[in-house]
């Protein structure tokens, strides 16, 4: 059988990473579980030990981490999974179904209960439904690592996943968007305030258009 290794970034996650790795090694056929955690003060390199994770620690950003988890990767094909993001067996098989040697990266999407991943969900089926392009998250995205092979990410805490899709892009890779969904263990309100940040700094970069289609 096909094995992945699954990449998770950590900073005091100890309260949904249980979950996730739960779900991780119920459904997920890995060959390693590779956590890079920027010295949490909490529980969570306690809970990744318990799981059988493969573990480094580093204070660097979130970009500088996703470069270095991509370099530890040994696998053909792996997955970027956010420590609260709990995935379930309908999405990791679309994700996988999914796969050839033209794509670079297959985008799930992680959503909220209530109305914000209520109202997020329509969105994505009206954007694939028209074809607008949409900001390649690598929160569960299955990546293949010969679309990323040399890929060099900027020292910052947010937008990284920006920078890997254009990079994937431009190797002639297609980042996918199917519609398979996870749950993302974060609130709400929480959501909400990530959302107006990241497009705080989109509107500085793309433009105020462009700007609203990737959120």
């Amino acid at each position: 059988m096909e094995k992945f290794d699954v990449c998770i970034p950590t900073l005091n996650s100890g309260k949904t990473l249980e979950r996730c790795l739960k779900k991780i090694v119920e459904i997920i056929p890995y060959r390693k579980i590779i956590i890079a955690d920027g010295y949490s003060k909490d529980n969570t390199v306690e809970i990744a030990k318990k799981y059988g994770c493969e573990i480094f620690r580093t204070k660097k950003s979130l970009g500088e981490v996703r470069e270095e988890l991509i370099k530890r990767v040994k696998t053909e094909w792996f997955f970027f999974i956010d420590a609260d993001i709990e995935i379930n067996e309908k999405w990791f098989k679309i994700l996988v179904k999914n796969r050839n040697k033209n794509i670079g990266a297959i985008h799930g999407f992680g959503l909220t209960y209530g109305f914000i991943g209520f109202f997020r969900k329509l969105i994505i089926f009206l954007k694939i439904k028209f074809g607008i392009d949409q900001r390649g998250f690598t929160s569960n995205t299955l990546i293949n690592k010969n679309a990323v092979k040399g890929v060099k990410l900027p020292k910052v805490k947010r937008l990284e996943d920006i920078v890997l899709q254009e990079y994937i892009r431009k190797n002639g890779y297609e980042w996918k968007f199917v519609l398979a969904f996870c749950r993302h263990m974060k609130s709400e309100k929480r959501v909400i305030k990530e959302a107006f940040r990241d497009l705080k700094n989109l509107i500085k970069e793309k433009g105020l258009i462009e700007a609203i289609l990737r959120i």
